[in-house]
């Protein structure tokens, strides 16, 4: 992964009556970036709006430093994309929607395109609508890559599929990152598939970025401390995302996003007494990013960029 920039979004826009999406991120070479969040969130939004399918309101896409409202067509020969189902191709035949997708691009690459159709086992002689949809997403990812695109765009690309062949498109998806070496960008509502191909996920909620980490550092950070504790408020404010208190056993349960050696340190000066510390998974940190103790994350202080130190002394400021 390098630092040059694929994908830049800034301030984007797009307001419903009843929905707004707001978001910026970028996207550097080789890297993998995952956006994860319930149906509803606006991540098909986000997709449509960065391709242009849908009109932002507001707000800048930049695709290799280039703005997408005025490089449009040289954009779109560098880019692949695998969206919902057009209904449009459900009545023509697999090996005419591969022909109409390879007009579109000079790069298209024929031998690449053949050799995916034989190891999915597409049979392209069928009529799209009469595929499994398993195949249908296989399809969707031969006319997403056949032309060597440096940026691919997935959007929910397993969604719908029984767990063996979600496992296998994973699985794909994965060889051909190994074998080309694209930057992608994938949505799903599957914690498991972002897990299993990304570098860094942005964790979409209600059309907002709640928070945009990469995977190793979200997997070290997140921590649930177990113990006792004489005094629940003594804990710093700003080093936790969720305290439980079990009020019969006395065992308070401490999640925090911050975890480090002098964290521990803290803790344990706050008369949580050698805690039993474990790591929490993606589908864990999800639940309190996003899921039924969203609302615990949102409210702390933990969920904003500064360091917990910097919080703690703003607090105390606004407070004199």
């Amino acid at each position: 992964m390098s630092d040059t920039i694929v994908l830049e979004v800034e301030e984007l826009e797009k307001r419903y009556r009843d929905f707004s999406l707001r978001v910026s991120f970028r996207l550097a070479s080789g890297e993998v970036l995952g956006v994860v969040g319930p149906n509803g969130a606006g991540k098909t939004t986000l997709i449509h709006c960065v391709l242009g399918i849908v009109k932002r309101d507001r707000g800048r896409v930049r695709f290799f430093g280039l703005d997408v409202d005025q490089h449009e067509v040289e954009i779109k020969q560098r880019v692949g994309f695998f969206l919902e189902e057009a209904p449009l191709f459900r009545r023509m035949r697999a090996s005419d929607v591969l022909k109409f997708f390879a007009s579109f691009y000079p790069r298209w690459d024929w031998r690449l395109a053949n050799k995916m159709i034989q190891q999915f086992e597409l049979e392209v002689g069928k009529k799209v609508g009469e595929l499994s949809k398993g195949m249908r997403a296989k399809l969707g990812l031969v006319t997403a890559f056949s032309h060597r695109p440096e940026l691919v765009i997935l959007d929910e690309p397993t969604a719908g599929l029984d767990p063996g062949m979600r496992r296998e498109l994973v699985q794909i998806v994965r060889e051909l990152r190994r074998d080309f070496h694209p930057t992608i960008l994938l949505t799903s509502h599957i914690m498991a598939d972002i897990e299993d191909l990304a570098d860094r996920i942005a964790f979409l909620r209600e059309g907002e970025v709640a928070l945009i980490e990469s995977k190793t550092q979200l997997l070290h950070r997140w921590r649930r401390l177990r113990g006792r504790c004489r005094d629940v408020r003594r804990l710093d404010p700003g080093d936790w995302v969720a305290v439980e208190h079990d009020q019969a056993s006395g065992e308070v349960h401490v999640v925090t996003n911050r975890w480090s050696p002098a964290l521990m340190d803290r803790v344990r000066e706050a008369g949580l007494a050698d805690p039993e510390v474990c790591a929490l998974n993606l589908e864990e940190i999800y639940g309190y990013v996003i899921g039924a103790r969203g609302r615990e994350f949102e409210a702390s202080p933990a969920i904003r960029t500064e360091s917990a130190s910097e919080w703690v002394a703003n607090h105390r400021e606004s407070h004199r």
